[in-house]
This record gives structure tokens, sequence and C-alpha cells, in this order.
């Protein structure tokens, strides 16, 4: 059947008025995507935002109005959505964390920038907590508009750091009465020298009062040394002051050759005639040294092998010094048994000792003070037996003056 031409137009007409009823328009679709999009990231937002237990705010200084989001609310277990007065909000802040956050917020205010600080707040449950508080100004044509920022709940965090800081202080309490007690271990090991030589001479002296022999010289004799030893004793305290409390090496231009034997007499005090003991000594040197201390180290090691030669067959001990360019070496060489193998590496730590009533200070003394004089300690087993300590020193160091008497 034809139709005819009019009535051809008039359904194409209506045909064309009833498509949009029927195909989605796009601008709709797009909207319908966008507004799905946005829902998405709330709900991450939201997540997050839970599981960081953080908020965000923002005070607007034009209207002078705050606003949160609901983990601020959160922070602060006030109903969501309730009406926020800024100066009842503020005074949830214990009083230093307000002052502080007041004075960086005038001061971002009215030169713009940033700033974040940790601040203490009682909620308005009466529960304390801690939040870290960021804060951004934003400014236009010279004006500060606006402040937004985040709040987030550090309290966790806060008393982590606090317990750490309280192990912190007990170890440090630990650390110093054992340092303490490695000092007084360590004083009682030096002091011990002097005051065994004392009691040498004075045993001495009363030997030859008693036994009738000419007294006036063996008197004068031994009542000298008996001083000597008391100076060194007072030496040695101060010596060892300088060294805990991180003084400068107080040095002096010294002959070491008369300190090393004098060094050696101490170190025999008591045992004379049972150790050969035989110096093959460099002459015509001037040390840079702490007397006293250089002194000290000599006796220490001369000492150790005085006690290692003592069940030895071959009690002979020597020392001996080189000059090699600018560097001052003596050596302490013994028949003893030797130095273990195991205790090779870790001998010069404050806890190790050969000897069963050792405490294993001496030689760390002594590595302290060597170093401490720019110079180093080694030790080595020789190869006809015995163990052999060298100490290098810089023949040239900073001189100081000082009294001899005071020093030594």
């Amino acid at each position: 059947m034809r139709l005819e031409e009019g009535e051809g137009r008039a359904m194409a007409s209506a045909e064309s008025t009833e498509s949009p009823a029927t195909e989605p328009d796009g601008r709709d679709l797009l909207v319908r995507e966008q507004a799905a999009a946005i829902a998405h990231y709330k709900k991450m937002y939201d997540r997050s935002s839970a599981l960081a237990r953080i908020g965000v705010w923002e005070f607007d200084l034009v209207e002078a109005r705050l606003t949160w989001t609901d983990g601020v609310y959160d922070l602060f277990e006030l109903p969501r959505g309730s009406h926020l007065d800024r100066a009842k909000i503020v005074a949830l802040y214990e009083e230093e964390s307000r002052r502080d956050m007041e004075r960086m917020r005038e001061q971002a205010i009215e030169f713009g920038g940033n700033f974040t600080l940790d601040i203490q707040i009682r909620t308005a449950k009466g529960n304390k907590r801690w939040l870290r508080l960021t804060a951004d100004v934003e400014r236009e044509n010279g004006r500060s508009l606006r402040i937004f920022g985040t709040k987030q709940d550090i309290t966790e965090e806060k008393a982590a750091q606090a317990e750490v800081r309280a192990l912190q202080a007990e170890l440090i309490h630990v650390s110093r009465r054992s340092a303490m007690g490695a000092m007084a271990a360590t004083l009682a090991h030096e002091l011990n020298q002097p005051l065994a030589a004392i009691n040498n001479y004075v045993a001495g002296v009363r030997h030859a009062m008693t036994g009738g022999v000419s007294t006036s010289q063996a008197l004068e004799s031994g009542l000298d040394a008996i001083d000597r030893c008391a100076s060194r004793a007072g030496g040695i305290i101060r010596s060892f002051r300088s060294l805990t409390d991180g003084s400068a090496v107080k040095r002096q231009a010294v002959d070491p050759n008369p300190l090393i034997r004098e060094a050696g007499s101490l170190a025999l005090a008591g045992n004379a005639g049972e150790v050969d003991l035989r110096f093959e000594l460099t002459d015509d040197i001037l040390l840079s040294v702490d007397p006293v201390q250089f002194q000290q180290v000599l006796i220490n090691l001369i000492k150790n092998a005085v006690e290692a030669v003592r069940q030895s067959p071959r009690r002979r001990i020597l020392v001996a010094s080189v000059l090699a360019g600018d560097i001052f070496a003596i050596r302490v060489d013994d028949r003893g048994h030797g130095i273990p193998a195991e205790m090779m590496e870790s001998l010069f730590d404050s806890v190790v000792s050969s000897k069963p009533e050792g405490m294993g200070i001496g030689l760390s003394v002594s590595r302290t003070i060597v170093e401490a004089h720019g110079g180093k300690i080694s030790a080595a087993n020789r190869k006809g037996g015995g163990a052999s300590f060298k100490v290098e020193l810089p023949l040239n160091g900073p001189v100081q003056a000082a009294d001899a008497r005071s020093a030594a």
C-alpha cells in the first residue's frame, strides 16, 4: 500500500521525537560515571583516613568558620556534624600545646607558609590524646584567606617514644654504673704498683734499721724511693683524671731512657734478683710524651712480662728501643709461654686477662694511653718462645711545659 506524501512526513516526524526516550543521552552517562567515581574515591578516603586515624580540617579566615571531616570529629570524640566553636575546641588543648599552636598559627597567617606541630588534647570525653597537626595558609593578593590541614592520632607513637626514652635512661644508668666500676678497677690496678713498691721500700728501711747495717745512707735511699712512689701515685690519679674527662694529653720533651729504666725498677719491686731484666736503649732521644702515662705503659708491660716468666726456666726480659724515621718504638720481650691464639685478637680489651687473678685492665689502659699520644700498641708471639709487645710513638708532638715533680 502506498503512503501519501503527507502521511510519510508525519510518521518520520513521530519516529524522530520518540528516539531520545529509548537511547540515553551521552551527558547523563558521563554524569553517572563521574558520580560513581566520586563515591568510590570518597569510600577509599574514608577507609584510609580511618586506618590512619587522620582527618582534614579547614578554617575560613574571612567568615571565621571551622570545618571538619568526620575523622577529626572522631579524634576529638565529638558527634559528627555538630556545631564547631573554635574557642571551645582550642580549650581542649593542653596549655603548652595551645600556646605553641596559637603562636605558630599567628605567624603563618601573618607571613604565609605552613607548619607541623605535635599537640596534646583532652577529648570531649576526657581522654588524653596526642595529635599531629599540619597547617597550610592559602593567600591571595598578599592576604591570608583560609587555613587547611590535617590532624592525625599519634598517641601510640608518643607512648612508644616514651618507652624508648625510659629504656635509654635505664641503659645510661646501667652504663654509668658499669663505667664507674671499670674506672674504680682501673684506678685500683694502676695505684697498686706504686703502693706495692712503697711497702717494699718501707720493709727495706725497717730491715736496715734493725739489721745492724749503716742506716744513714740506707734510710736516705729508702725514703727517697718512698717519696718518688708516693708522688707517682698522685701523678697516676691526675693522669687518669685527664684520660677520663677527655682532656688533651700534657706532653713534655723528655729523655725516655730514665723513665724506661725506672719503670723496670718499679715493675720488679718485690722480684729483684728473680728476673734477668736487660735494656738495649737508643740514646740521645727527646720524646714528646706525658711522662707519667708513658712510664705507666712501660710498667704495665714489664710487670706482665715478669708474670709471664715467673714459671719459666728462662726468666729473662729484654726492653729495647729503636728510632725509625720519626717513630720511636719500644719493645718488651719475654721468654714465657706466649699468648694463647684465642686471646690474640681481644688481648687489649678491658675484660681479657691471661692471668687467673687478672682483670684485664692494664693492657686496656696502656692502649688508651698510647692511642691518646697518637701511637699504637701491638703484641705477637716470638719464634723462640715467649711474647713481644711493641709500642710505637711519634717522636715529635705538641710539647707542653710542666713541672717535673708534679708530672711524676
